[in-house]
């Protein structure tokens, strides 16, 4: 085993507070992960992203103790949150000084995955690891044999939620550390609600191996934020898996623009007819940084669709991947699906890997994929340096009108908001783009 993996084994410890069924996972999924592994190369899902930075860590749980309270205020600053329900954990553990839940709607639960555990096992057991379970992800297991705290939301049939839910995890601690974060969204039929999950970091190194299942009953619709903006030292593997049964409407976005290396995946089973998903993603590295985005979109009943869209921008010596595939099995007829990824090298030395794919099993579908990698236009960086605009600004300002499709296609405002001042901080100029907008 490599270093990590140790590491990750021999944090493992029995919590005799937990019930029962809860312990009997953990042991399950860590006898997972010490079959398993964690991925190669040789794993085709893994083909384009090495692990190697990541092998020599040796981990340990981020200590409350070492919580500093002042970077934590001064990463929340990065974080939306001026409306709605927000919860904030530091180095895993929540801190209520810096939560807010404000009043809900009837039929409507917000709260730390911890206490659901304690006050509604009847809400959580049913669905926790359902759709992400620990047998063929060797970071999934891992997360769920050493899964700390997280978001629980949920909503019985026909609540809404007008304000989004924004989970906030902040990373501070100054020794290597693992934060392995767990939310669980349940949304019943006809319910309705926005939800971000939000990753900051200081500059320490870390790994953070976050799972979140999202169920959506019949007609339910949810949009689902991912953000996140790690140090650049740490380490990043999301995994979103959902589920969704007939008319269910998720919007997915992935906002991937920190971490030494980080992969952010999207699993997501169309169950019952006209349900629909609509995946949107935005990858930004510089350096020797690598982003590595992951989807898979399963078409299970017919009449459903996918919308895809996966944009990157790379400098420097950074590498992208991008590696969709969407299934259409048999009898999912009437399949409508399309998969784009595009990419702006904004160097010579900066690469990008792309594979999107379809299997299609079904006879009568309208189903299409794509990828793009280009550069700078030219010709339009001289048109603006011609009207006067300065170089550094005319490039921002073409990055930005590339990138900043995808975080416009945020509906909840206040999260739009600050993906865009986060886009823009890494841009040049991007201060006065903003002032522009």
């Amino acid at each position: 085993m490599t270093p990590l993996e140790s590491s990750l084994v021999d944090l493992y410890a029995k919590d005799p507070r937990e019930p029962g069924w809860l312990s009997e996972a953990r042991a399950e999924a860590l006898a997972r992960f010490r079959a398993r592994g964690l991925p190669t190369s040789r794993d085709e899902d893994w083909r384009f992203t090495s692990l190697a930075p990541l092998a020599p860590l040796v981990l340990e749980r981020a200590h409350v103790a070492d919580a500093d309270g002042g970077a934590a205020a001064a990463l929340l600053d990065r974080a939306p949150g001026a409306e709605g329900t927000r919860l904030v954990f530091l180095d895993g553990r929540l801190r209520p000084e810096l939560s807010r839940v404000g009043a809900l709607p009837g039929g409507v639960v917000v709260c730390p995955l911890s206490r659901a555990l304690r006050e509604a096992p009847e809400l959580v057991r049913p669905h926790l690891g359902r759709l992400a379970p620990p047998g063929d992800h060797a970071f999934v297991a891992a997360n769920a044999a050493l899964m700390a705290d997280g978001g629980f939301v949920h909503l019985a049939a026909g609540a809404a939620l007008d304000a989004p839910v924004v989970l906030v995890f902040l990373a501070s601690s100054h020794r290597p550390a693992l934060a392995s974060p767990r939310t669980l969204v349940v949304a019943g039929e006809g319910a309705r609600a926005t939800v971000a999950e939000v990753f900051l970091g200081t500059e320490g190194v870390y790994l953070t191996n976050a799972v979140t299942e999202l169920v959506l009953g019949e007609g339910a619709e949810v949009e689902h934020l991912r953000l996140q903006d790690e140090s650049r030292r740490a380490f990043h593997v999301g995994v979103v898996a959902a589920e969704q049964q007939a008319r269910a409407s998720l919007t997915a976005h992935a906002l991937s623009l920190g971490g030494r290396l980080s992969r952010s995946e999207l699993r997501t089973r169309l169950v019952g007819e006209q349900a629909s998903v609509a995946a949107n993603g935005l990858y930004m590295a510089d350096g020797e940084r690598l982003v590595d985005n992951f989807s898979w979109v399963e078409h299970v009943a017919p009449r459903c669709s996918t919308a895809e869209t996966y944009k990157g921008v790379l400098d420097g010596h950074s590498r992208g991947v991008f590696s969709g595939r969407i299934r259409v099995l048999p009898g999912a007829q009437k399949t409508v699906a399309r998969q784009m990824n595009s990419n702006l090298l904004l160097s010579d030395d900066a690469v990008v890997d792309t594979k999107p794919q379809l299997e299609i099993f079904a006879d009568d579908v309208k189903c299409g994929h794509g990828g793009t990698v280009g550069q700078l236009d030219e010709a339009a960086l001289f048109y603006l340096r011609s009207r006067g605009v300065p170089a550094a600004e005319a490039r921002g300002l073409l990055i930005y009108a590339f990138a900043g499709e995808m975080v416009e296609l945020v509906r909840a405002a206040a999260l739009r908001e600050a993906a865009r001042e986060l886009v823009a901080a890494r841009l040049p100029a991007g201060a006065r783009l903003l002032e522009a907008a």
